[in-house]
């Protein structure tokens, strides 16, 4: 008994751990989207940590009944789509739920590619605050986010975390041309059924990726 509850433990710290260096990010070339998974300033998730992630991936517009079919490569996934508008990516089932004092968590990792649309889809999003803009509203279910840290990753893979102000915004500071990557993580309860499991707390992973040109 205490082995497996040591077991338990030591996996659910390792989630915690993994959700704090994991993300899902989009780069667009064209029309190809590819979405790769892991540490931006890292590693990468490869082989069949990606395969895996075919069936629960879902690559849209604004509307996920409308999702793009992903294939699998070594070291990410990629569609092909259409138009210039921003593209996100959802999936909640990179880990399956896991057990914390009871109750079941999961992680939610939502990834979007542009900055043209102003409202969110997502229930925790990076919004520009116009079109094109550098600067951009964290929202949580329609609600500004404020003071939460935002980590940037800019072209040379240089990061740092600015804290959003008291209308949930902050400004990236572009000074290169090249692909930015922006994080966010948010936990929140949650009242939610992921892969069998009722989900009470879910992490929520949101990254928003643009070129600077």
């Amino acid at each position: 008994m205490i082995k497996k509850l040591a077991s338990a433990a030591f996996i659910a710290s390792l989630c915690s751990v993994s959700a704090h260096a994991h993300e899902v990010w989009l780069e667009r070339e064209g029309a190809t989207i590819r979405a790769y998974v892991g540490d931006k300033t890292g590693d990468v998730d490869t082989g069949e940590a990606i395969t895996k992630l075919v069936a629960t991936s879902k690559l849209f517009n604004r509307d996920p009944d409308q999702a793009q079919r992903v294939t699998a490569h070594d070291d990410h996934l990629s569609a092909h789509v259409n138009g210039d508008g921003d593209i996100r990516y959802f999936n909640d089932q990179l880990w399956l739920p896991w057990q914390s004092d009871g109750k079941y968590k999961a992680a939610a990792f939502q990834a979007k590619a542009g900055r043209s649309e102003i409202s969110p889809v997502f229930d925790f999003e990076l919004v520009p605050t116009e079109p094109g803009s550098d600067s951009f509203t964290l929202i949580f279910q329609g609600v500004p986010v404020t003071d939460k840290g935002v980590t940037v990753i800019n072209p040379r893979n240089w990061e740092k975390t600015f804290a959003t102000d008291a209308d949930g915004r902050f400004t990236v500071p572009v000074m290169e041309a090249g692909l930015y990557v922006l994080v966010a993580r948010h936990e929140a309860p949650a009242d939610v059924e992921i892969a069998g499991r009722q989900v009470s707390t879910l992490q929520h992973i949101a990254s928003l990726s643009f070129v600077a040109e």
